[in-house]
């Protein structure tokens, strides 16, 4: 039991919460993306770039840097761009781990932690 609630926490550790900020969903609108912030770019096929700081955007592509190195991306390869929530990935996780708790406590009607 310990093990199996162990590999799930340790699994939504590793995939943390995102929100769509550019699809086809919103036409491909690039003036929500803010300077200086870090995104993952999903290409058409579907290789994710994970730590692209935005810097800028022309007509063709998006330019940014990822682990010092300045990339620039033609905007025809882009699928979709999202933005990594921390805040909901820790809420998620401890959401989590007091439902771990609390749930076979009242299923064994027992104290909590005992």
């Amino acid at each position: 039991m310990k093990k199996t609630i162990a590999l799930f926490l340790s699994g939504i550790l590793f995939t943390s919460c995102v929100s769509t900020k550019v699809s086809l969903k919103n036409n491909f609108d690039y003036s929500v993306l803010k300077r200086d912030k870090n995104y993952i770019i999903e290409n058409q096929d579907g290789n994710k770039i994970r730590g692209f700081k935005y810097l800028s955007q022309n007509d063709m592509s998006v330019t940014g840097s990822q682990e010092g190195k300045e990339i620039s991306i033609e905007k025809s390869q882009i699928k979709r761009i999202l933005k990594p929530s921390t805040g909901k990935t820790l809420g998620l996780v401890v959401g989590v781990i007091v439902t771990a708790v609390v749930i076979p406590a009242y299923v064994g009607n027992r104290p909590v932690g005992q």
